[in-house]
């Protein structure tokens, strides 16, 4: 009867702790799948978008190319790389608007072509306006037989911009990530130094106690042996045996005087010992701490590495 409503309790309580830890755990389940569900939402594709666009005293017809986060600087200079790459031809750079003539871009037009660009940013957004002109005051438009593979270059292009930031950004993450998996294996080899100091001071202190123990029943010893040769010194028949036993007498007493400060050393040994074991104890307590705090910013930098991952697959996915 006693033991009934103990048993009752104990398995009330572990089903307690099994619904509790359920909970949490698919608390977390469903906390990385909003994340991940709202990064995806969050992306925006690269688009593209017919305009017309003075560049000098001129209106030229064109495209804007959207980039979504991309900053103006990185699209230029990409850009610029792209349109002179198989061309002995220089961009003309005259603030943010860009020209070059007799570029070659293969994949858009066999001959050579003349591209007036602009570059500006938008918000949380780079644009960048793009005119091609194949031959005199004809340009690419969207009615244009190369229309086409402009759309797929200049949609292209803007993706690799996009993979390129989020790769970036994915990158930073990672590094942060493996900077605390580094704090923390190095958290968990300071713990196991600790633990090993500890039992290494245990096995000082035992050794030192039996080592006082053996010191001690010397020391009885010795001090019969004094009391017996005192006595003897004293009884001593003749001048000469009477100075063999003091001679033997001070022997003794200074055997026993290294005895005794064995004996303290070994004392000393325990002392110290069992203040490193409480000074590694109180590590040990801190060092949880810290390995726990730590794995705490691992668990959320794991997760913001996971919104990361996702975004980059989502926009290669564009």
């Amino acid at each position: 009867m006693s033991s009934e409503p103990q048993d009752i309790m104990e398995t009330r309580q572990s089903v307690i702790h099994l619904k509790t830890s359920i909970m949490k755990n698919t608390f977390y389940f469903i906390f990385i799948l909003l994340l991940s569900f709202a990064t995806v939402k969050a992306q925006k594709p690269v688009t593209l978008t017919p305009d017309s666009v003075k560049i000098g005293n001129t209106g030229f017809p064109g495209f804007w190319l959207g980039i979504p986060e991309v900053k103006s600087a990185a699209v230029k200079a990409s850009w610029i790389k792209s349109i002179e790459k198989g061309t002995k031809s220089k961009v003309k750079k005259e603030n943010n608007d860009l020209t070059i003539f007799g570029a070659i871009i293969r994949d858009v037009y066999e001959g050579s072509v003349n591209i007036m660009s602009k570059v500006v940013d938008q918000d949380s957004l780079c644009r960048l306006f793009v005119c091609v002109e194949t031959t005199r005051n004809k340009f690419i438009g969207k009615s244009s037989p190369e229309y086409e593979k402009l759309s797929k270059y200049l949609k292209n292009f803007g993706k690799d911009q996009y993979i390129a930031l989020a790769k970036d950004e994915l990158s930073v993450e990672n590094d942060k990530l493996r900077e605390m998996e580094k704090d923390l294996k190095t958290a968990r080899k300071s713990k196991e130094k600790y633990e090993k100091n500890i039992q290494s001071s245990k096995t000082l202190i035992s050794e030192s106690k039996d080592k006082i123990n053996n010191l001690n029943k010397e020391i009885t010893e010795v001090t019969a042996a004094i009391d017996n040769t005192a006595t003897l010194s004293v009884s001593a028949p003749d001048p000469d045996a009477k100075k063999a036993k003091q001679s033997e007498l001070k022997t003794l007493e200074k055997k026993k005087k290294g005895l005794l400060k064995d004996v303290h050393t070994a004392e000393n040994n325990i002392s110290k010992a069992n203040t490193a074991i409480d000074d590694h104890t109180r590590d040990i307590a801190l060092n949880d701490e810290t390995q726990k705090a730590i794995n705490e910013k691992i668990k959320k930098q794991t997760l913001v590495v996971n919104r990361y991952e996702n975004k980059l697959k989502t926009i290669k996915e564009f």
